[in-house]
């Protein structure tokens, strides 16, 4: 094998494969990097056998082949090098790399030893917009169960219009939280009823790619999704990302998110997020519990005590309807949702302290954070 071609483009796609390959003393493969020419240019390839990872980089081949090598001592020697042209032949047992009158030897393995990436065989795919798609995921995904006695909750729910044609809806939960993002798809994608549940590394993953990657010439705008009843394939630009996903059936969450309220209140986010802040300080350790409390005189209170620091209290002004309620909450979870949500304000509607509370952004309802009470 032998393909030349720029340091840039070389870094970036290491960038792109390399999170997911770690050290495993039973398969030390699992660290390495696929090189492998294909069609014009240099493919990159990384696995961890629940997920894989793939990059095309441009670049002139000179002679084919493949070849695999220890990818973090690869992408870290890559760093090092200046802008420009880099060289990579394979001879025998090594990769030979030639940049700016330098020759560095990596020794690595044969391909034969890499596995099998699988090929998806389903019909079509989604194409989604790829800057709501990052931003739905960071907005549902961080709240992914990490218990294992429930593998379903341990993934995104997605749903293909299944609750209207034309949408996609993701959901998680922890059974202490729930996220629903409701995304909508362009026209001319498929119109069939699909559901499944991505792995959370995965969603991730895709996450990250989806904000690391850029192409000098032009970098795409939508996401392909290509799936079948086990399986995921996540196309953008000339990466693919491909994951098996998460057997089970997800709980009919929706029967908790509640349909009636008996007090809302319209707040500042980032003067809410500040006083909560300040409650954590005094919350009770391993009950991270704050008291929310809608006063009589349109305010929204925030208290917490602890016998041990002390106690604290503070409210601030809101746009109430409905009588004074209160409701205790994990702060912890209060400060991811708000985190979650855009806008300047924050709706919360509250039922009574044994019942979840309902955080949605003031102007739109494609975004839901439900938290669950700490019942006293």
């Amino acid at each position: 094998m032998h393909v030349a071609c720029t340091q840039e483009n070389l870094l970036q796609g290491l960038s792109l494969v390399s999170h997911i390959a770690g050290k495993n003393s039973n398969l030390p493969i699992l660290s390495h990097v696929l090189l492998k020419t294909d069609g014009g240019g240099l493919k990159l390839s990384a696995t961890n056998l629940e997920m894989a990872v793939s990059a095309q980089v441009r670049g002139k081949i000179e002679a084919t082949g493949e070849f695999t090598v220890p990818v973090k001592l690869l992408q870290d020697y890559i760093t090092l090098l200046p802008s420009g042209k880099v060289e990579l032949v394979v001879q025998d047992d090594v990769l030979e790399i030639v940049s700016d009158g330098k020759k560095t030897t990596i020794k690595g393995m044969p391909s034969s030893e890499f596995p099998l990436l699988p090929k998806l065989v389903g019909d079509g795919g989604y194409k989604i917009e790829a800057e709501v798609l990052r931003e739905a995921i960071d907005q549902v995904a961080f709240a992914v169960s990490s218990s294992e006695s429930r593998p379903e909750l341990g993934g995104v729910a997605c749903y293909f219009n299944v609750f209207g044609p034309g949408a996609l809806v993701m959901a998680a939960t922890d059974s202490y939280r729930l996220t629903e993002r409701i995304v909508k798809l362009a026209a001319g994608n498929p119109t069939g009823e699909l559901r499944c549940i991505v792995p959370a590394k995965a969603m991730q993953e895709a996450a990250r790619i989806l904000s690391i990657y850029k192409d000098e010439v032009a970098t795409p705008e939508e996401v392909v999704w290509t799936m079948n009843e086990s399986q995921l394939v996540m196309n953008y630009g000339s990466v693919e990302l491909i994951s098996r996903l998460i057997e089970g059936s997800f709980p009919d969450y929706r029967q908790i998110i509640p349909t009636e309220t008996a007090t809302t209140a319209v707040v500042a986010r980032r003067e809410l997020a500040k006083a909560i802040r300040a409650a954590a300080l005094f919350a009770r350790q391993g009950i991270f519990d704050v008291h929310l409390e809608v006063l009589a005189d349109g305010r929204l209170k925030i208290a917490s005590s602890d016998s041990g620091t002390g106690t604290h209290s503070d409210a601030i002004q809101a746009s109430v309807d409905g009588g004074e309620n209160a409701v205790t909450v994990n702060f912890k979870y209060m400060m991811d949702g708000l985190s979650a949500l855009r806008g300047n304000e924050v709706v919360i509607k509250l039922i009574d302290a044994m019942n979840p509370v309902l955080l949605q952004e003031k102007d739109g309802e494609d975004y839901r954070y439900i938290v669950m009470p700490i019942r006293q």
